[in-house]
């Protein structure tokens, strides 16, 4: 890789450096990975304990404070699902000490990282119970406020249908009902697996030295590592099986028609790249077979959009529907479909899908955490295509290759969120 420089550290820790000038922060993501299994619940809860106080800095006052002299440094945690697998990352953003003229914030900011990540405010051998407790129910708040964003709520229950016994199908935050049986014996347990068994992956994205970071990270470090954990390749399911239709009833207004697609294409094949095309001409924005013939030409979608899941092997639509144009709607976006396959794909929707995949991963360059996002992509799936690469790989791809791949792709699931009352659903 060009842009990018990776070092295999002591304890089973990989470093991936992006270093640029152009950038005033240097950005900061501890990533560790986890399989998306039966604790799925607790992974998701130990970020948000952890960001509540440490060994020092016991509380959000003190690590505000702390922040605040660090120039107005921002620190951060989240989980995100990468295919069947949780990525627990720890993240901060600090200026380049350089424009500053004080030495030593990039070590004190990994010190802190690290302060954070392994010794957290315990009460005996547990984490304190009010932080527990608290967040527990803060987690709790985010699950259930998924179903106030009926768009993001549709879009997961057309997975969860699709995925049903497949670990894909677990809600990245959690379940409800294993927050509510929490055991904060358990819970701590899992907090020492992560550190000593997750595969963890550091990305450091600024104007700075690889070697210098290499070393300051090293120093920083005292993580307990034992025998790293081996997470299983996501399963991708590649079947055409007969379409299933769920109809799930709510009270909204507008509906939402979901449809999921098996596309029988895994990440790190050639055929990847006419699939991400395949995606943007399809529903990848103004310029595609859905915006034009679904919204804006039969003006019978809100919004109609189709993106892929690239880990797990999934493209999905979504749009936002008049309940009772269900199945004219679901009649038109299947014409799209079938329009590619049959070759019918113009200069134009072809070309503008082309610029549009470009322009924005050439944005991406410019944006430190997305470029950690790609390479944290990338560092999933063992791919070794840098953002330049794919960009060229892109440009490569004519329009008989989408062809070719879209005939590869299934529907699988549709999905309707509808009004508690109407015709909808066949």
């Amino acid at each position: 890789m060009k842009d990018i420089i990776v070092k295999n550290l002591d304890k089973n820790i990989n470093l991936y450096v992006i270093p640029d000038k152009k950038f005033k922060t240097v950005y900061i993501s501890y990533c560790f990975h986890r399989d998306l299994d039966d604790n799925y619940t607790y992974n998701a809860l130990v970020p948000a304990i952890l960001k509540r106080g440490c060994e020092g800095y016991e509380d959000q006052k003190k690590i505000g404070t702390y922040l605040e002299e660090q120039y107005g440094a921002l620190f951060d945690v989240g989980v995100q699902k990468r295919g069947e697998r949780q990525i627990l990352r720890f993240t901060m953003d600090l200026v380049n000490e350089d424009f500053v003229g004080k030495d030593g914030l990039l070590a004190q900011a990994l010190y802190f990282l690290n302060r954070i990540i392994t010794k957290p405010v315990l009460e005996g051998s547990m984490f304190k119970s009010d932080y527990v407790n608290q967040e527990r129910e803060n987690l709790k708040n985010r699950i259930l406020a998924m179903i106030n964003d009926k768009m993001q709520y549709s879009m997961e229950r057309c997975i969860q249908e699709m995925c049903r016994g497949e670990k894909y199908a677990r809600y990245v935050l959690g379940s409800i009902d294993d927050l509510a049986s929490l055991d904060p014996e358990k819970l701590f347990d899992v907090y020492k697996d992560i550190i000593k068994t997750s595969p963890l992956d550091i990305f450091i994205v600024g104007d700075v030295d690889a070697e210098k970071v290499a070393t300051l990270v090293n120093n920083s470090l005292d993580l307990e590592r034992s025998q790293i954990k081996l997470i299983p390749e996501t399963m991708i399911k590649k079947i055409g099986l007969k379409r299933r239709e769920v109809v799930e009833r709510m009270d909204v207004s507008q509906a939402k028609l979901n449809i999921g697609f098996r596309t029988n294409v895994s990440v790190n094949q050639d055929e990847y790249f006419p699939l991400v095309l395949y995606s943007g001409i399809l529903g990848g924005g103004p310029h595609s077979k859905l915006f034009i013939n679904v919204r804006e030409k039969s003006s019978l979608a809100y919004y109609a959009f189709a993106r892929l899941e690239k880990h797990k092997g999934l493209m999905l639509i979504g749009s936002g529907i008049d309940p009772k144009n269900y199945e004219q709607t679901l009649d038109i976006i299947m014409e799209q479909v079938e329009d590619i396959k049959h070759g019918r794909i113009s200069d134009t929707e072809f070309t503008a899908s082309v610029n549009a995949i470009t322009t924005s991963l050439r944005a991406a360059k410019d944006d430190q955490g997305q470029l950690v996002d790609y390479y944290l992509g990338n560092a999933v799936t063992e791919a070794r295509y840098t953002l330049e690469d794919f960009i060229s790989e892109i440009q490569k791809v004519k329009p008989e290759d989408v062809v070719d791949v879209s005939r590869k792709v299934k529907v699988d699931t549709v999905y309707l969120l509808s009004p508690e009352e109407g015709d909808a659903g066949r």
